[in-house]
């Protein structure tokens, strides 16, 4: 009866009982074939190939089971599973932990119903005074250390810092030379005002706290505001790029031309807001496509599935780049 609850155990784990099995008379031979008992041994051997027997027929009814059960009583994952954040206690003034978080988390569920998986990794949300920004190095368990600079209920500043963060994970970070970082940092401006955007408007009828909704107006007025301090408007998102060009090369965080640059890109993101599927494949061709912008978006697009490409390539046209 052990072996059986032994087996069964093994078998929910998704092991094969066949396997446990041979592992078993394997372990148990050597045993009773020291003690030169043969007659045990065989007889052993019966027990356990009938036991063995009345297994398998236990998952063909497990089996069966499963098939019959609705889809819709299936357990299923939740886009807020998709982003496992962990808020540090810190300098985050009158801000709670709890209350950090449950911003944190409202900004990452902006993307994550555009999103066909989540980041692995965990971020580690952190406030020790020299944010924002998103540690190369990890945490003891693999986290990233996302480290912010804002307090006292700021939470369309923390909204927006947190949200470029997530970006920066979201497009595969990495600490190698790369000339075309400023277009990375382009992105991570327009994560931002996407996320407040949304949250503005998510926040009207759906906040984390019922006595937050207040707060939406705040949210997409931060946004709104950093969007009406560019004078852009007369101008395409290619002589933006073309007339600061010296700028993005010279420094990737030019924040005045990263956001002037976000700003044409925005309009693309909240009408395709698939696109922030496909920024997931950034960041993941060998360091050489880095040196050039072009070379650096072709190989971007030819990472992307096939429902994205015709979107990279719309991007890249933007820039007056064909690819």
């Amino acid at each position: 009866m052990r072996l059986k609850l032994v087996l069964l155990e093994s078998c929910r784990k998704g092991f094969w009982c066949v396997a446990i099995v041979v592992a078993t008379l394997w372990s148990e031979g050597r045993v009773l074939g020291q003690r030169k008992n043969v007659g045990d041994l065989k007889a052993r051997i019966l027990e356990l190939e009938a036991e063995n027997a009345e297994l398998r027929q236990l998952l063909v009814e497990i089996k069966a089971l499963l098939a019959r059960t609705p889809v819709a009583e299936r357990p299923s994952e939740l886009p807020s599973t998709r982003f496992r954040l962990f808020v540090e206690p810190g300098e985050w003034g009158s801000s709670s932990v709890a209350d950090i978080k449950k911003v944190c988390e409202s900004a990452a569920m902006m993307f994550t119903p555009h999103l066909r998986s989540g980041v692995a990794a965990p971020l580690l949300i952190q406030n020790n005074g020299s944010g924002p920004i998103t540690l190369y190095r990890r945490g003891v368990n693999n986290e990233h250390i996302v480290r912010l600079e804002t307090k006292d209920r700021a939470w369309a500043q923390l909204a927006y810092q947190f949200s470029h963060e997530l970006c920066h994970v979201m497009c595969n970070y990495r600490n190698v030379k790369n000339q075309q970082l400023w277009f990375e940092e382009t992105l991570c401006e327009v994560a931002s005002l996407f996320a407040l955007r949304q949250m503005g408007e998510a926040w009207k009828t759906d906040p984390p706290y019922s006595n937050w909704k207040s707060y939406s107006v705040s949210l997409k007025d931060y946004a709104n505001q950093r969007l009406n301090v560019l004078d852009t408007d007369s101008e395409t998102l290619e002589e933006v790029y073309l007339d600061n060009l010296d700028e993005l090369q010279a420094s990737a965080t030019n924040r005045d031309v990263n956001n002037k640059l976000a700003n044409k890109l925005l309009p693309m993101f909240e009408n395709h807001p698939s696109a922030w599927e496909a920024v997931r494949y950034l960041n993941r061709g060998p360091a050489e496509e880095n040196r050039a912008f072009d070379d650096y978006l072709r190989g971007w697009h030819s990472r992307v599935p096939e429902t994205h490409k015709q979107l990279v390539a719309e991007i890249a046209a933007g820039f007056g780049i064909e690819l």
